[in-house]
């Protein structure tokens, strides 16, 4: 009988495996992808925002990628480690030999989403408040929940579009910790361009969300149409299985510590031994590991390869203006070439994955 590799959720690292499915096939395996929808890449959700880039230079379908696997549209409720099976959300199960998480992260639920706030993911989700921005004309009172990396970017992004549309940026940033893990110099960047793009930067935690207010106690409030949650995010785990909020645990070989049939990476995972922030450049890197890995597990191979993350990545903030902000360790960098840099990198990750007409 044929030995089912299944992969669930369209993610960086599972992308690759599709674009790589020949291999799994000459292998004698089965390949299958177990995803709701398209791809949207993180990297390019924020020029989406902005109005720098259309929706479809973020999105992929996964089906249009030439290759001998299946594509089932459905999403993943829960896993069955000991039966080895998968609970889909219409109810139907489904076997396997070897399982993949790439199932990214998403906003955990709060106060502030029930009170009717945006998350900041899934990417999509910014793909429609843009829509819904344009459809005001820009018009809008806008607000951000938490001041990283994220919630930067997105503020920015969001009076970037209120500029394109004509109109002046209303848009209030809030948190507590501006960017954290990041270089000081950053952050010092990071204030000259928001008051430059006009983002008015709070340093408190919003903590309520009601009557058109956003609520940051000791009786401050400021008037706004449309919050936006960047307030942290949670690994995005079927049930079934023993995870936490960061993550799945896995070890170097991207398994999962309580099976070793069991993998995961990218935002759903947490390498017990190299714990890193959820980026896409990590499950980038670790793709070509992981899919060995997967064929080897099902083929009954006890080589595993492993994977140590590098301990400096370069990430670049889009601010809205045609500059980037860069990082890369201790090092930060603001202007044009680093935006220039973003675009080129995002771009060359996305045509790997285009299929030409």
């Amino acid at each position: 009988m044929t030995r089912q590799v299944v992969l669930v959720g369209a993610g960086h690292a599972h992308m690759e495996a599709l674009r790589q499915a020949r291999r799994f096939a000459n292998a004698g395996l089965s390949l299958t992808l177990i995803d709701p929808g398209a791809f949207w890449y993180s990297g390019a959700a924020t020029g989406v925002l902005s109005g720098a880039l259309e929706p479809d230079a973020a999105r992929l379908n996964p089906s249009d990628l030439e290759g001998p696997f299946e594509h089932m549209r459905q999403r993943v409720v829960s896993v069955d480690p000991h039966a080895r099976t998968l609970t889909l959300q219409d109810g139907e199960r489904r076997a396997y030999d070897v399982l993949s998480l790439n199932t990214g992260s998403r906003i955990p639920e709060t106060p502030l989403l029930a009170a009717g706030a945006i998350p900041a993911k899934p990417v999509s989700a910014l793909a429609g408040l843009r829509a819904t921005l344009e459809a005001n004309l820009g018009q809008l009172r806008l607000a951000v929940a938490g001041a990283g990396a994220t919630g930067v970017e997105i503020a920015l992004s969001m009076a970037s579009l209120q500029r394109r549309l004509g109109a002046r940026p209303q848009t209030l940033l809030a948190g507590p910790d501006l960017m954290p893990g990041w270089p000081d110099r950053a952050r010092r960047l990071a204030l000259e361009a928001m008051a430059r793009c006009g983002v008015e930067y709070v340093p408190l935690r919003v903590q309520d969300l009601s009557l058109g207010l956003v609520h940051f106690g000791q009786r401050k409030v400021a008037p706004v149409d449309i919050l936006v949650a960047a307030t942290g995010l949670s690994a995005n785990v079927p049930d079934g299985l023993d995870a936490s909020e960061a993550g799945l645990p896995v070890s170097a070989d991207l398994s999962w510590t309580g099976d070793a049939a069991v993998f995961a990476i990218g935002d759903c995972a947490c390498m017990v031994k190299h714990p890193r922030p959820k980026l896409g450049v990590f499950g980038v890197r670790a793709a070509p590991i992981l899919i060995q890995n997967l064929i080897n597990a099902a083929m009954g191979r006890p080589a595993r390869r492993q994977y140590t993350p590098q301990s400096r990545w370069l990430s670049i903030l889009d601010v809205g203006d045609g500059t980037g902000l860069a990082r890369y360790g201790d090092l930060a960098f603001q202007g044009k070439p680093a935006l220039t840099l973003k675009r080129w990198l995002d771009g060359r990750f996305l045509q790997r994955y285009r299929v030409e007409p």
